[in-house]
C-alpha cells in the first residue's frame, strides 16, 4: 500500500511543506518578536515625519530624517534652585521663525537660540506654575499663570506683561491646567485639569464653549473643519460647534495596535489624519510604552507609529522612581522644514 505521501501530487507537496513551514515559524516566534515586527510594519509605513522638533518633559531634540538628533537642549537638571524637583520638567515647546526654541516648565517659559543661550524668560514665584506657552501672531506668548488664575500675555524679549484674561479654575496651583492653545478665531482652548474639561474662551474674557471630557484633560486645537479635537487620559474626542461630542479613540480603540497611556501633545495634518504623542508617564506595565507617537484617521485606522526604539542613545529619558521604568515623556512633535 502507497503512503499518504507517496499519493500526493509535487504541487501539493510542496504547498504542505511551506504551509508546516509557516506554522512551525509562527510557533518559535515570540510574542515580543512578533510585536516588533507589527511595530516596524506600522512605522515604515506612510511615516509622516521628516525633519522634526521632539518636545520631552526633560528636553527639546531635533530629529533628522534618519532618526539622528542634530540639536538637543536639556534644562539644568535640579540643583535645589528651585522650590521642587520638578520645577525644570518641560510640558510644552515650539520652533519659532526666528530659528529660536520657546518652551514651558512648570515654573517658567523661556526663549533659547540654537546656541543654546537663553534671549529671555518669564518665571513664577512660589508654587505656582505655568507649564504652557502659545506664541500668538503679533509677536507676544501667552502663557498661564496658575496663582493668578488668569492667561497672560507677554511682550516677546522681555516678558512684560501686556494684557490679562482672567481663567478662574478648580484645584491647587498644580491640578488647575494643562496645555493651552490658540484657535484661528482668536480665542484660548484651556484645558481645566481638576475639572476635567476644556474652555474655549475669548480675549475679553467671555467664556465661549466648554467640552467635557471623561478624564485628565491635556490638549485642545480648533480642527480645520470647524471641529475642535481634545486629547487626555480618555484618549482623543472630537466636538462639533454646539459642543456634542461626535468622535472618539479611546484606549480599547488603540488596544489591538498598542497602547495608549496618555494622548497628549497633536497636530492635524492636512489630509485630516492625526499625529499624537501617546505619554508615557507614570505607565504601570513594562514595554507598555513601546510606542511613543502615532497616526490616526476619522475610521480609527492606525497607519503609523514611532516606536520607542527611535529614541537610540540621544534621549535622556527619565527613570520613574517607583517602578524603575524609562519614562520618555514626549509631549509633542513639530514638523521642521
Amino acid at each position: 500500500m502507497m503512503s499518504d505521501f507517496q499519493l500526493c501530487p509535487l504541487p501539493m507537496l510542496r504547498a504542505r511543506a511551506l504551509l508546516i513551514l509557516l506554522i512551525t515559524a509562527a510557533a518559535l516566534l515570540s510574542p515580543g518578536a512578533a510585536r516588533a515586527a507589527d511595530d516596524q510594519t506600522a512605522s515604515a509605513a506612510a511615516a509622516p515625519l521628516q525633519r522634526y522638533l521632539l518636545v520631552a518633559s526633560e528636553g527639546l531634540y531635533v530629529v533628522e530624517p534618519d532618526g539622528s538628533c542634530s540639536w538637543a537642549y536639556n534644562p539644568t537638571p535640579y540643583q535645589g534652585q528651585g522650590w521642587v524637583e520638578y520645577d525644570d520638567l518641560v510640558y510644552d515647546g515650539c520652533s519659532l521663525p526666528n530659528g529660536h526654541f520657546l518652551y514651558a516648565t512648570h515654573r517658567y517659559v523661556r526663549e533659547v537660540d540654537s546656541e543654546k543661550q537663553t534671549v529671555w524668560e518669564y518665571r513664577v514665584p512660589g508654587m505656582t506654575e505655568v507649564k504652557t506657552c502659545v506664541p500668538l501672531p503679533d509677536g507676544r506668548v501667552a502663557v498661564l499663570n496658575s496663582s493668578e488664575q488668569a492667561i497672560l500675555e507677554l511682550e516677546s524679549g522681555t516678558g512684560a506683561i501686556l494684557h490679562r484674561i482672567p481663567v478662574s479654575a478648580k484645584g491647587t496651583d498644580h491640578t488647575r491646567y494643562n496645555s493651552m492653545r490658540l484657535t484661528p478665531e482668536g480665542h484660548y482652548l484651556v484645558a481645566l485639569r481638576a475639572e476635567e474639561r476644556f474652555l474655549e474662551i475669548s480675549r475679553d474674557g467671555r467664556t465661549i464653549q466648554s467640552f467635557p471630557v471623561d478624564g485628565l484633560p491635556v490638549m485642545a486645537r480648533r480642527l480645520a473643519d470647524g471641529q475642535t479635537l481634545c486629547t487626555g487620559g480618555f484618549g482623543l474626542a472630537r466636538f462639533d460647534a454646539s459642543g456634542k461630542k461626535v468622535w472618539s479613540f479611546t484606549k480599547d480603540d488603540a488596544a489591538p495596535s498598542f497602547p495608549m497611556i496618555y494622548a497628549a501633545g497633536f497636530l492635524e495634518l492636512p489630509d485630516g489624519r492625526l499625529l499624537v504623542a501617546n505619554s508615557d508617564w507614570h505607565y504601570p506595565e513594562k514595554d507598555q510604552n513601546r510606542v511613543q507617537v502615532f497616526l490616526v484617521d476619522a475610521v480609527k485606522r492606525v497607519h503609523w507609529t514611532l516606536p520607542a526604539t527611535a529614541f537610540g542613545d540621544w534621549k535622556r529619558s527619565e527613570i520613574e522612581p517607583r517602578t524603575g521604568f524609562v519614562e520618555h515623556r514626549v509631549c509633542l512633535v513639530q514638523p521642521l522644514p
